[in-house]
């Protein structure tokens, strides 16, 4: 699935996710505490992906969020920015000795992450960090658009 990356550009700057074009083929999105999202489209449409910088990336069509009585919910990629925006949809840090090992995204209501963790390890699920919405289509002056 190919990523409209100048609609993902254009969405996250007006409900204030902080957004990079890093190149005509990738978008990061700021989600705060490092974590760094990137909508990435390649050559071939099977290996677009979507992936936290520095960790393993998936390639995605919708992503499907499912709790441990397999309810579930499907959002495209627009919807999970939003979800973002919302907190519908929570960024997942886990850390070991104090240092994040794994991110992921998790939905608010549809998550089985929890029976997984593991002596020693910490679980982190907090909203992603946001800026006030832009409203005139402007370029801030606090520089909005770096990581």
């Amino acid at each position: 699935m190919r990523y409209e990356l100048d609609l993902v550009n254009q969405l996250c700057r007006e409900i204030g996710l902080i957004v990079r074009m890093d190149t005509d083929h990738r978008v990061e999105i700021d989600l705060g505490r490092d974590a760094v999202l990137s909508f990435q489209n390649a050559e071939r449409e099977e290996d677009c992906l979507i992936g936290f910088l520095g960790m393993p990336w998936h390639t995605h069509d919708n992503l499907m969020f499912a709790d441990a009585r397999g309810n579930y919910v499907e959002l495209d990629y627009l919807n999970l920015l939003t979800g973002l925006k919302e907190g519908r949809v929570l960024v997942c840090e886990r850390e070991v000795e104090g240092r994040t090992v794994d991110l992921w995204l998790i939905h608010s209501e549809y998550n089985d992450e929890f029976k997984y963790l593991e002596e020693g390890e910490q679980i982190i699920v907090r909203r992603a960090t946001v800026q006030p919405a832009e409203t005139n289509g402007t370029e801030s002056s606090r520089g909005r658009d770096r990581l």
